[in-house]
């Protein structure tokens, strides 16, 4: 129960959620279990906004009570919400789960009419497909648990998520329990950077992660990773009845053949999130140094700029863009070393306005990076202007922090065809930015075309989006007949152009699901989305207000009334295909009504239940006026029920299962130990000295540094045209060799950054993530002084290689 302000105490009828997952090839079937408790002498209404991926599709759901199974059906939003209250108002209990229409990833459960001293357990059922993270080596399975405190830029504060009034609170006293099994077929490693696990390698096909400890708070999302393995095909096929889905991941090779290395003028424009939520946790620390890394990275001569935001925006330079010269970058570096959380609510949109007026220069290409913690309440209308730039722009965007909008971090990649990563608090952001900024430099694929062979089907996409270097492109089709069925022995082709791509044909249908209908389910939840972001007309046409006399006003309307016919022609599409498919979309909702025998409402009272802010964003509770202090059980006023066992800071564990491991693990239950006090403090230590040091290491002595480290230095050390200064003691120290060894191959200038680019390239290749930007610029500083003779700069680089 909560203990207000006036002391008085209130109730939280949520006691526990539960996750159950099952993780086969490319996607997760999960499902979430919720129990309400009513310990109050009348009857409640409970409310719980929580979160769940964007891109799932929710199926089932379930209500038990007593001994009775409510199964929920798939109504119109409309007449869902109406049979609900009708439910509620003739004693009845009722059941309904709605998706939040401004925040794709905002669910809100209702528990209608639960009697006094009764429990009541939810059940809720969907799929999803897992992301391709680090470079394709890595899928990554997300279980949001928070939702973040959202700002408002109309009310010019915080608001409650999904139109409720619930409150955001510092402790809950209900806790999360975790198990999932993953097939262990193309498995070699799993880990998991958010919390303890343990891992039971005892089932013949599944491995089974749980949580290593109890009573875990929701205060950070769950993430799982699992390591593939090597030498896997790049164009996979799956097939189930009347849908099939084909994956397909292109290597540099596949890139090359394509765009035959062809180079275009960039605008890189950065804009980030200044405002006061992104103080604590470090995430503004994360940000600066995102920054100081891409600016190393870009290359000579192209154009750049800053824009931090907040309640405002505010450019590095007041033209849209500039050259990337040395005066230039060291003004953009004082900037970021200088940057802090001082801008005051999160509005995105103005920002994205300004850019919006000021288009990409004929004959370049615009990649913005957005470093936010997302916290914006008016995802759609961000999202929507974004569409209207997907031709010149891509967004590369970041979501830093535990819990920000992943509806919005997700929205503004998928819009523009750019990329998306989340970046927890407490690790160090140098991969993920160099991964992105990599994405960002290389040519992508485009004009991809899926030839399935068959007829009377629904692609989608229905437009296939750029393709990168170790990014999975994952298409569906859908029978357009329900009657029609996809056998054995068909053949997928990927082409561009006069390139084939890639080609998959099916001898056996693969199981990814016991139920036979995730992939249908996903293609229908992927037309969904599609149809969301559908521009309408005035977008497309990009018309202007036209005359701003009163007799012109009719044309204006027309216009108008063009674009509200496509949103409601948009709309019945898409309860058409959640009806189909029995998905939830965001219009419509599951129902379910339990008759009861001369009931009565009239005493009934609304309970909604506290969302607990992430560890991220613990600072908002001493900020705003809207949040509780603390909660407790119903036998008890406590002040934090999960504190003595969840850490009030976010740790980053990483327990991780090798192959190589298993046969001597095989034998019992594997529970894996975790790290004591004295480590943490030493891990968060270090982390901070990394801050402090503004993503630069201070460590001269190469020999005893680990490689993430040495990598770091060789990156703070290169200098603005691409070259080195180093002294020979650490070329010694790298190679093993003094610097004699290699004068022989060309003057000094040339062959320092040589070296460095072979150390680089061989010793350090699986963190290629990290150096890629910075040896791009070193070849083409090379490239300039050996004449552009690209032979040249091949042998020389091998020579020193062959000193190693």
């Amino acid at each position: 129960m909560l203990r207000n302000k006036q002391n008085s105490k209130q109730y939280v009828p949520l006691k526990r959620v539960n996750i159950a997952a099952t993780i086969r090839s490319f996607a997760a079937d999960v499902s979430i279990t919720q129990l309400f408790r009513n310990e109050e002498s009348t009857s409640i209404e409970a409310v719980y906004c929580f979160p769940i991926e964007e891109q799932a599709a929710i199926y089932s759901f379930i209500a038990r009570i007593d001994d009775r199974e409510i199964i929920a059906e798939l109504k119109e939003k409309k007449i869902a919400q109406k049979e609900y209250s009708e439910a509620l108002q003739s004693g009845h209990g009722a059941y309904l789960l709605e998706q939040d229409e401004k925040s794709q990833d905002n669910f809100i459960i209702n528990v209608g009419a639960l009697p006094s001293g009764k429990e009541c357990q939810i059940e809720i059922c969907y799929v999803t497909e897992l992301n391709l993270v680090e470079n394709g080596e890595k899928i990554r399975f997300v279980v949001p648990t928070t939702i973040a405190p959202r700002y408002n830029p109309d009310k010019g504060s915080l608001s409650s998520p999904a139109g409720t009034t619930s409150k955001y609170v510092q402790s809950v006293p209900y806790t999360i329990s975790f198990h999932c099994q993953v097939e262990k077929y193309n498995i070699a490693s799993i880990s998991s950077s958010s919390h303890p696990v343990q891992m039971d390698l005892n089932k013949q096909d599944y491995y089974v992660i749980t949580f290593a400890q109890e009573k875990t708070c929701l205060d950070r999302d769950i993430l799982l990773d699992m390591q593939l393995i090597e030498h896997r095909s790049n164009t996979i096929l799956t097939v189930e009845n009347g849908a099939m889905m084909v994956s397909f991941t292109p290597n540099e090779e596949d890139c090359q053949q394509v765009t035959n290395n062809k180079e275009v003028t960039n605008e890189f424009i950065f804009i980030v999130d200044c405002s006061g939520s992104m103080d604590e946790e470090n995430k503004i620390g994360l940000a600066r140094q995102a920054m100081l890394l891409f600016l190393k990275s870009l290359p000579v001569n192209c154009y750049f700029n800053i824009i931090r935001f907040g309640s405002n925006h505010q450019s590095l330079f007041p033209e849209m863009t500039v050259v990337y010269n040395e005066i230039n970058s060291q003004k953009a570096e004082h900037l970021t070393k200088t940057m802090r959380a001082d801008l005051g609510g999160t509005e995105l949109l103005s920002t994205l306005q300004w850019l919006e007026k000021n288009p990409v220069i004929e004959g370049r290409a615009r990649q913005i990076f957005l470093l936010t913690d997302g916290e914006v309440s008016n995802v759609n209308e961000v999202i929507d202007l974004c569409r209207t730039m997907a031709t010149t722009t891509r967004i590369f965007s970041f979501g830093l922090g535990s819990s920000p909008s992943r509806s919005l971090v997700k929205g503004l990649a998928r819009s523009t065809n750019g990329r998306f990563v989340f970046i927890p608090p407490h690790t160090s952001v140098d991969i993920h930015v160099g991964e992105q900024l990599q994405k960002a430099l290389q040519s992508c694929i485009t004009n991809v075309e899926i030839k399935w062979n068959l007829d009377m089907i629904t692609s989608v996409p229905s437009k296939i989006p750029p393709v990168y270097v170790n990014d999975r492109l994952i298409v569906y089709a859908l029978a357009k007949n329900s009657s029609i069925r996809f056998y054995h022995n068909l053949r997928v082709e990927l082409t561009c152009g006069q390139h084939r791509l890639g080609e998959a044909k099916v001898n056996i249908i693969p199981n990814v699901s016991n139920n036979n209908e995730t992939i249908g389910r996903l293609a229908a939840k992927a037309l969904i989305v599609e149809l969301q972001h559908e521009k309408l007309p005035s977008s497309t046409q990009k018309m202007s207000p036209g005359s701003l006399q009163t007799r012109f006003q009719e044309h204006q309307k027309a216009v108008n009334n063009d674009d509200e016919s496509a949103k409601e022609i948009i709309k019945k599409r898409i309860i058409e295909l959640s009806l189909k498919y029995h998905i939830l979309s965001p219009h419509t909702a599951f129902i379910g009504v339990e008759k009861r025998l001369n009931g009565n409402n009239s005493d009934m009272v609304l309970r909604e239940v506290p969302i607990q802010i992430s560890a991220d964003d613990q600072h908002l509770h001493s900020h705003h006026q809207t949040y509780s202090s603390s909660y407790s059980t119903a036998s008890a006023m406590i002040d934090s029920d999960c504190s003595d066992d969840c850490d009030e800071d976010f740790c980053d564990y990483s327990m991780s299962y090798s192959r190589r491991y298993h046969q001597s693990l095989l034998e019992s239950e594997m529970s894996v130990p975790l790290p004591d006090d004295d480590e943490d403090d030493d891990e968060d230590d270090t982390f901070q000295s990394r801050n402090n040091n503004n993503f630069s290491t201070q460590t001269t002595d190469l020999s005893v540094t680990n490689d993430e480290d040495i990598v770091r230095y060789l990156i703070n050390k290169q200098k603005f045209d691409g070259s080195w200064q180093i002294d020979e003691n650490n070329i010694e120290k790298l190679t093993k060799k003094p610097l004699t060894t290699f004068t022989h191959m060309a003057n000094k200038e040339i062959l320092l950054s040589s070296i460095i680019i072979a150390i680089l390239e061989t010793r350090f290749a699986s963190l290629s993530s990290m150096w890629y930007g910075i040896v791009q610029k070193a070849r083409k500083y090379l490239l300039n002084l050996l004449g552009n003779d690209m032979t040249k700069l091949n042998k020389l680089l091998e020579d020193v290689r062959k000193q190693f």
